[in-house]
């Protein structure tokens, strides 16, 4: 690989590590942040790894081990076993208001997360590369590292990034395993499936997915039954060493209480993820709103949250790949390659998610989306020819682009012709909480009426001179009201509907809406999508 092509990985690495860390320095916590920022330090520091429903801790681990450098704030309890997530992060957020570390918490708990992501870009360049070549690996990791919806998740401390950096490096041992069939392969293999299984509950699905594959790989080698079944079983073995490693290492009592053969606290977790992720939650999407599962929101939202030059090159990528196997200019075994390694986790994984009612956000896509960055890079095997070379400059330039004017307010961003975010989307797709530091400075010196979406241990109680417009009487409010988006669009969207049928004068950060009225309003509903933006400085009724 040419030296410009290590420059521009080199430097959108570090452009996208600059750009997240601003971001993570001026966004207030978003709403899972805290739960697992003080499930992190109490599974350090007591050994107590159920506090958080959501299991494996292992990545929660990582995240917190900056945190404790500032010293949070922990709040007594003596009995840690029988904590509530939801809350003991409201106490643990108030003591880190009342002692001042709020802010050195949060940022603290998001460096990993931030390099983590930047990991998946690199991971995407050597998965791609040993497919497809180096110029491929280039633009796998720029699809990803110049995507504002990674910015916008990945300087974010939750587990949507480690499931997505261990879903690659899956694909990526399971690449090198394929091509050589040795012990040492099969047990980088073996380690990956642990990470990923440690990361996310989606980690099984791609266990049991990588077990197939190398028994119907060794099955088209003519091996016998028992053959076929020992390079599977020693990666279930290794898999299952670095789960236990991962709980052990944290809780060594773990060892005493085990379920079978696994621990206890993970299958308790499993069983609650198996439970709670079957309730539906409120979607909104396009002007569209239910609970529960619509197998239509996934693609949707791709259409929504991914820049419009990544989701071109992605789509033009994967059909380049297609076209170059038919006419076979890929090599009949990296096409087979990538469709057991990477197409096929991609595609599984996808599947899996059409059918989750929790349609809160395209991060819960972001495994899926690093690896078809992967199958959409032979794209670069066209830039042979001086027009294709520069077509895809140009199309990568307008997604450096993209990628520089949803700074600072990545989580909020949605493609053209989506706009304004608030009228499209919801939740974590572009507002998750992460503007409440900029609600509590504009508030000071216009005492609103707050809606507001985020964790648990904030609200109007911490925002000075504001009263709760969740409840409030419409004819009794003037003055200035402040409504987070996914309060109007899915949290409180039947108690705020009056709210959606007036025009907003203004927001913070694309997430909060603003209004004013002179005048009180009325108590009649709104239609589903919230109004468009005021043409003057007094909000008012839109027609329908």
């Amino acid at each position: 690989m040419a030296w410009m092509g290590r420059c521009l990985l080199l430097g959108a690495v570090i452009a996208f590590l600059v750009l997240g860390g601003l971001e993570a320095w001026w966004d207030s916590a978003t709403y899972d942040e805290p739960v697992y920022v003080a499930s992190g330090v109490a599974t350090v520091l007591h050994h107590d790894v159920e506090i958080n429903d959501e299991h494996p801790p292992l990545f929660k681990v990582l995240a917190v081990l900056p945190v404790l450098a500032v010293q949070p704030v922990v709040p007594a309890d003596g009995h840690w076993n029988l904590n509530d997530e939801r809350s003991y992060s409201a106490r643990f957020v108030d003591a880190q208001l009342r002692a001042g570390k709020m802010h050195a918490v949060t940022v603290a708990s998001r460096l990993v997360p931030l390099l983590e992501t930047a990991a998946v870009g690199l991971a995407l360049f050597a998965l791609a590369s040993m497919l497809f070549g180096p110029w491929a690996g280039l633009v796998a990791a720029l699809l990803w590292l110049l995507s504002p919806l990674v910015l916008g998740i990945g300087h974010l401390d939750g587990v949507d990034m480690p499931s997505a950096l261990t879903c690659v490096l899956v694909s990526l041992t399971l690449v090198r395993w394929l091509r050589q069939r040795s012990r040492p392969a099969a047990v980088w293999l073996g380690l990956a499936c642990g990470l990923a299984v440690a990361a996310q509950d989606t980690g099984l699905l791609l266990a049991a997915l990588v077990a197939a594959v190398m028994v119907i790989a060794g099955w088209r080698r003519g091996q016998r039954r028992w053959s076929l079944m020992v390079p599977a079983v020693g990666v279930a073995v290794v898999t299952w060493l670095v789960l236990w490693v991962s709980y052990v290492v944290v809780d060594p009592a773990s060892v005493l209480h085990p379920w079978l053969i696994f621990p206890h606290a993970y299958v308790d977790g499993i069983r609650y993820l198996g439970s709670h992720d079957t309730g539906g939650s409120p979607g909104f999407l396009l002007g569209q709103a239910w609970s529960g599962i619509s197998v239509w929101f996934w693609p949707a939202t791709l259409l929504v949250k991914l820049s419009t030059p990544v989701l071109l090159l992605l789509v033009l990528g994967t059909i380049t790949l297609i076209a170059l196997a038919r006419s076979h200019r890929v090599d009949v075994t990296v096409w087979r390659y990538a469709l057991a390694a990477v197409a096929l986790p991609a595609l599984v994984l996808f599947v899996f998610e059409l059918t989750n009612p929790k349609t809160l956000g395209a991060r819960y896509l972001l495994p899926s989306i690093a690896l078809w960055c992967v199958l959409a890079s032979p794209v670069a095997l066209l830039a042979g020819r001086r027009l294709m070379t520069v077509a895809l400059a140009v199309v990568l330039a307008a997604a450096a682009a993209a990628l520089a004017t949803s700074f600072p307010h990545s989580i909020a961003y949605t493609a053209p012709p989506f706009r304004p975010s608030y009228r499209v989307a919801t939740d974590s797709n572009v507002d998750w909480g992460q503007d409440f530091g900029a609600l509590v400075s504009w508030s000071r010196t216009h005492l609103p009426y707050v809606a507001y979406f985020g964790p648990r241990g904030l609200g109007t109680a911490q925002i000075p001179g504001s009263r709760s417009l969740v409840g409030a009487s419409p004819p009794t409010i003037t003055g200035w009201v402040a409504a987070s988006a996914s309060d109007l669009t899915s949290a409180d969207r039947h108690s705020l509907a009056w709210l959606r049928g007036y025009c907003p004068v203004g927001t913070l950060g694309g997430s909060i809406l603003l209004y004013h009225f002179t005048s009180p309003p009325t108590a009649r509903p709104g239609p589903v999508t919230p109004a468009p933006m005021c043409a003057g400085s007094v909000s008012h009724r839109v027609s329908s």
